[in-house]
């Protein structure tokens, strides 16, 4: 089938969800490897499940390359989980190059192309690991999904006749029968209490819906019986009588215990099947709330008690030899019903007897949706229409309380404003929450890319990471990816140190990189920490005199923070060789510029022989900001909030001349001035009333001379084309209150600008 027969909706689910898998799948691949033996089966089924999972529903979809390869992955991962074969670095590359394949696989079904077949060689390799002992395979006792059996002709039911793309699937099957069963018993519990009962039948229905997919899926008739009567029983046990919810829950008991021993059989390659009308139309019975006759009912007693025994028989006999013979099964001494109490032992018994080795039950009831982010695009674009529009009206209320009305009327214009603003306020932060990720969808990835660097230079590193619950907006998380890429691989590749010159410098053998994010006000900080040989002034001061971004004069003048700056220009690095990580100078140029686009800061601090740590701030989201308004010549222009330390009047006293650079004394520091008017090309007005805003951005920090203060407003960034950005003092536009454009400064340029200037006239 090709992609373009293929329901696109199904196809797109498909996409999402193994998309979110291999991102668990690499992540506790990882873990996996340095995992403690307590830690070790969980994680292995967590690894075979994800894997799993994309096999088989990539198999529903006919995506014959993804099942193939998949198929081969899932054996080398299952040999893993068994026992059968060690956790080695090889096995572990092998994994771990899998999970590439398999989502270079998922990219190009989104990018509309067929998956490429998985290469022979690592499928061979997988192969060859998953067959390294024959024996092992026999082994059920490393399986929980399999129990020890006597042979095929003294079984009950008939054996499974599948195809091969569904026998595979099999005992993934199981286990979800398994971890369905465990929350049957917490649901029953839940039934028997007025208060909780609604809960549960929801509860029991999603679980029944799921359930009724997979026996159908597998053709199990039998199954699919039983697993109807749950989900009849879910719907209808809200308005049961009170009198009968004993007898129901009974029923659903005796359900589940089918279920069971349908799971226990489908691990020996059986399938049962019952004699199940006068269970159903008896259940049917009470589902539409009508009790049974006297003689009925004692029938219905007599089949439960028959079925709770001989679970209890079945129980027995998995604990004894094959031959014992099972226990008499007793006639019932009464003709009241059975009640809870009863049941309640043999359910508990088997239950904990099958979910042991099972996995920690699926919540059940959803609590998220998907949406499509172009849909959070529009709404975040209202929002900002909003903003401008509640601006609008602050201004006109202003406007009418300076007119001639009545104290009333500005009263309550003053006061729905008010309303208004604060409304405004609580749905500009709703809409922002609903664009915030955690940071650890970034940083669960970056543990793998630590790994794979330690592996091709041959050095120990662990990385430790710290407030990945930290969240940002998702441009902002989108746009942060690749600097930190960057700066962990040039800690793992410039900054941690060979083993044994570690160990010569009296240093732990294994490196430590610190990866950590908090907030801050408005703003992440996200810092990258390494316990590596640091940053060297002198080899940078050298390398940067060679390249002419400096003159010896200014250089001795430069404190070591911006004497380190300089690695972040285009081309530049200090690597006597160039290797596959890092070298060419083009990376942390790239952090630089990505920095920048997010109105954020980036700094370096470092100590030969110590280490080094490279703290990024950043806003949390880049679409509205607090700003002031300025006036600078005959136009307004934005300042962001966050880039402004305070606003200061300077006297004549206070101004200098160094250099041909105009600076201000402001308390114990001496700031560079950079006048606007000369900046902006604005023509002198007669307004004398000049400002310093005195901004900083990672380290640096300047005042920017205007001309008045306009006040403090939320800005809704509107993106300007690149020809009036790059390298120019924009970095993007905002509408008034008054319906006219104004500019947004960008302080990082300016900063640069004033840099820059204070070293040409240096020069001259």
């Amino acid at each position: 089938m090709s992609l373009e027969d293929m329901d696109q909706s199904l196809l797109q689910d498909f996409l999402t969800e193994a998309g979110e898998l291999i991102e668990q799948l690499d992540s506790d691949l990882v873990r996996l490897e340095s995992s403690s033996e307590s830690e070790h089966a969980d994680l292995c089924n967590s690894c075979f499940r994800a894997l799993h999972t994309i096999k088989g529903a990539a198999s529903f979809l006919g995506l014959t390359a993804v099942t193939t390869f998949a198929h081969a992955a899932e054996d080398c991962l299952n040999c893993l989980r068994k026992g059968e074969i060690q956790m080695t670095p090889d096995v572990m590359d092998a994994l771990l190059r899998s999970a590439d394949i398999v989502r270079d696989q998922i990219e190009a079904l989104s990018n509309g192309e067929d998956a490429p077949e998985g290469p022979q060689d690592l499928i061979d390799t997988l192969h060859a690991l998953a067959s390294g002992d024959d024996t092992a395979a026999t082994d059920e006792s490393s399986d929980p999904a399999t129990i020890a059996i006597p042979q095929a002709d003294e079984l009950p039911g008939e054996t499974l006749d599948l195809p091969a793309q569904k026998v595979d699937l099999i005992e993934f099957m199981i286990i979800d029968l398994q971890d369905y069963s465990k929350q049957l018993d917490e649901v029953f519990d839940k039934i028997g209490n007025d208060g909780t009962r609604h809960e549960a039948a929801e509860i029991l229905e999603e679980i029944a819906d799921n359930m009724i997919k997979t026996a159908d899926f597998f053709e199990l008739d039998a199954l699919c019986d039983v697993v109807k009567l749950l989900g009849r029983i879910a719907s209808t046990i809200d308005e049961c009588p009170h009198d009968l919810i004993d007898e129901t829950v009974i029923r659903l008991k005796a359900a589940k215990f089918l279920i069971d021993d349908q799971t226990e059989m489908l691990g020996k390659n059986r399938a049962l099947n019952w004699p199940l009308d006068t269970f159903i139309e008896r259940t049917n019975t009470l589902c539409d709330h009508k009790p049974l006759e006297d003689d009925v009912m004692k029938k219905h007693n007599d089949d439960i008690q028959q079925l709770l025994i001989l679970d209890k028989v079945v129980t027995a006999e998995a604990d004894a030899t094959p031959t014992e013979a099972p226990a008499p099964v007793e006639e019932s001494e009464t003709d009241q019903p059975i009640t809870e109490t009863k049941a309640t032992p043999e359910a508990t018994a088997k239950t904990e007897t099958k979910a042991e080795a099972a996995a920690p039950a699926k919540k059940t009831v959803e609590q998220t949706i998907r949406v499509e982010v172009s849909r959070l695009e529009s709404l975040l674009n209202l929002v900002g229409q909003l903003v401008l529009n509640k601006n609008r009206v602050l201004a006109l209320t202003r406007t009418l309380k300076d007119a001639n009305t009545s104290n009333e009327l500005n009263e309550d214009f003053v006061g729905a404003a008010g309303e208004l603003d604060r409304l405004m306020g609580e749905l500009q932060v709703s809409v922002m929450r609903t664009r915030m990720q955690p940071l650890a969808k970034l940083f669960d990835r970056y543990p793998r890319v630590i790994r794979d660097i330690a592996r091709m230079t041959s050095k120990k590193i662990n990385l430790q990471i710290e407030g990945k619950e930290t969240e940002v907006d998702k441009s902002v998380l989108e746009q942060l990816a690749d600097p930190l890429v960057h700066i962990l691989r040039n800690s793992a590749d410039h900054g941690v140190e060979a083993p044994e010159d570690r160990l010569t410098n009296s240093k732990p053998e294994v490196g430590t990189i610190t990866l950590s994010a908090e907030h801050q006000g408005s703003h992440v900080r996200v810092a990258i920490k390494d316990d590596g040989k640091g940053l060297d002034r002198e080899v940078i001061g050298n390398k940067a005199l060679e390249r002419g971004l400096t003159t010896p004069e200014q250089l001795a003048q430069l404190s070591d923070n911006d004497v380190f700056r300089f690695i972040f220009e285009a081309g530049f690095s200090t690597a006597e060789q160039v290797s596959d990580l890092s070298g060419r100078g083009v990376g942390m140029d790239v952090v630089r510029t990505n920095i920048n686009k997010l109105n954020g800061s980036i700094n370096i601090s470092s100590k030969k022989g110590k280490g080094t740590t490279i703290e990024i701030l950043i806003p949390l989201t880049v679409a509205i900001m607090p700003a002031m308004v300025v006036g600078v010549g005959n136009h307004t222009y934005s300042i962001p909030l966050q880039s402004i330390l305070e606003i200061v009047r300077p006297g004549e006293e206070d101004v200098y001349s160094v250099n041909g650079q105009k600076v201000m004394r402001l308390r114990d520091t001496v700031l560079p001035l950079l006048n606007m008017r000369n900046r902006l090309n604005e023509l002198p007005t007669e307004n004398g009333d000049r400002f310093a805003v005195v901004v900083a951005v990672g380290g640096q920090s300047a005042g920017l001379v205007v001309d008045s203060l306009i006040g403090q407003q939320e800005i809704v960034i509107k993106p300007l084309d690149d020809a009036y950005t790059q390298g120019g003092p924009f970095s993007g536009a905002t509408i008034q209150e008054d319906g006219e454009v104004c500019l947004i400064l960008d302080v990082i340029e300016l900063l640069k600008h004033t840099t820059n200037l204070g070293q040409e006239k240096a020069a001259a």
